[in-house]
């Protein structure tokens, strides 16, 4: 892609390289897109998902280090973080989009841009194609106490739930839930933030409220029951919905083994169709009158058979390039939903694998010196593996940029643990 190589150290918040001759005859050929963020595999799966199509991209970070600016199907520069700098964010893709010869499709590959994308979307669709719901609809994803209230009205059977505005709701939710059970924040990724997991687990009655000062600088909060089972237990099912809320491509992929067990993301899925995910799934994302690419995850409860919601991503998820690779290119669907062209769904290819090869290497030898994991479990969840999280040999570097980033955080903290005793 020498178009793009010849401005790849020019990732810059003025957007210089774009306005250069070459790159502008590349972005009025075709239509192009816009990705943000693109520093986890869910922004790099999409460059991939179209940048292998010819497709041109641009990826957004506000991090200089972010892998997807390393992929060579895209064009890098540098933006707002939306979280902390939503109006500039905006700007920076308003400024962008003056720049483009044609208006671009762009995708939010992280909550926070999600929210920011959908809140200004008319602001935007002078210079993008925006192919998500918008605020009135979208602010129901955004808020889980509300997921939850779609999901009841429609018959989708979630665990059972207390939503904790204050300490006052402590007593009440203690009657309501049983235990062990878990807090998790209302508002998308804030536990995640503050203190690096989804959840915080209360064994007992008792720990709830110890349980509860801490997570609530969360905000608030649901409690919720554990539903028991294994990794296996977890499906997600994809989706394109366009502005109708009309499925134009479906997907649907099972977790083998997830980091960390239990409450984790996938470090090992599998594309498994199962008509009653797809039919809860497709039930409630109607209820929302949702627009976009979704990733709306279950968890069968072994006790009675049926799939309980955990929740409802209202953008691609982890390993949503599985979807692909079996497929169903949903970052194509919606690419050319939004433009008015034809569309083929596709029809997905069950028994294909998707590995995050690092979360899988140290987890499994983790469990393998524990006992946790055998040899034989080890090596039958690498079997058809098609795709990795972020090594493809068509595009090595942002794996090679992951690794780097995360040796040079190990040996920061090795350092931190040294300056700790030797005082």
């Amino acid at each position: 892609m020498p178009w793009i190589a010849r401005h790849r150290a020019r990732a810059t918040r003025d957007f210089e390289s774009v306005g250069r001759p070459d790159v502008q005859r590349r972005l009025a050929a075709i239509a192009p897109v816009v990705v943000a963020p693109v520093s986890t595999g869910i922004g790099l799966g999409i460059l991939r998902d179209l940048g292998r199509l010819g497709i041109p991209l641009i990826a957004l970070d506000s991090e200089p280090a972010a892998i997807g600016l390393a992929s060579r199907y895209a064009l890098p520069c540098l933006c707002h973080d939306p979280r902390y700098e939503e109006e500039a964010f905006v700007e920076d893709l308003e400024r962008l989009g003056a720049m483009l010869p044609q208006r671009a499709v762009v995708f939010p590959a992280y909550d926070d841009n999600v929210w920011t994308l959908s809140r200004h979307a008319e602001r935007l669709e002078r210079y993008y194609h925006v192919p998500l719901a918008r605020w009135d609809a979208m602010q129901r994803l955004a808020d889980k106490e509300q997921q939850m209230k779609a999901a009841w009205n429609v018959g989708v059977d979630t665990p059972k739930t207390y939503f904790v505005h204050g300490p006052d709701d402590l007593e009440a939710a203690a009657a309501a839930v049983p235990f062990p059970a878990l807090f998790k924040p209302l508002r998308h990724q804030e536990m995640r933030r503050r203190f690096g997991t989804k959840v915080i687990v209360t064994p007992t009655a008792e720990s709830l409220a110890g349980a509860y000062e801490t997570a609530r600088e969360c905000g608030p909060l649901m409690l919720q029951e554990i539903v028991p089972g294994d990794d296996r237990d977890f499906y997600t099912f994809g989706a394109y919905h366009d502005a109708s809320s009309r499925a134009l491509g479906v997907f649907v992929s099972r977790k083998v083994r997830q980091h960390p067990r239990d409450f984790g993301e996938s470090r090992i899925a599998e594309s498994c169709w199962v008509d009653d995910v797809a039919d809860d799934a497709l039930r409630l994302l109607a209820e929302l009158s949702f627009h976009g690419v979704s990733g709306t995850e279950f968890k069968r409860d072994p006790r009675d058979g049926r799939l309980k919601l955990m929740e409802v991503n209202a953008r691609h998820w982890l390993h949503h390039s599985l979807a692909t690779a079996a497929g169903v290119n949903l970052s194509l669907i919606a690419y050319c939903d939004a433009l008015g062209r034809p569309i083929e769904g596709g029809t997905q290819v069950d028994g294909v694998r998707w590995l995050d090869f690092p979360r899988e290497t140290r987890d499994s030898l983790v469990e393998l010196v524990r006992r946790k994991l055998s040899v034989r479990d080890l090596v039958s969840g690498l079997r058809s593996v098609r795709v990795d999280a972020t090594f493809s040999f068509d595009d090595p570097v942002p794996a090679f940029e992951e690794l780097a980033t995360v040796a040079a955080l190990q040996v920061e903290r090795d350092l931190a643990k040294l300056s700790r005793i030797g005082r």
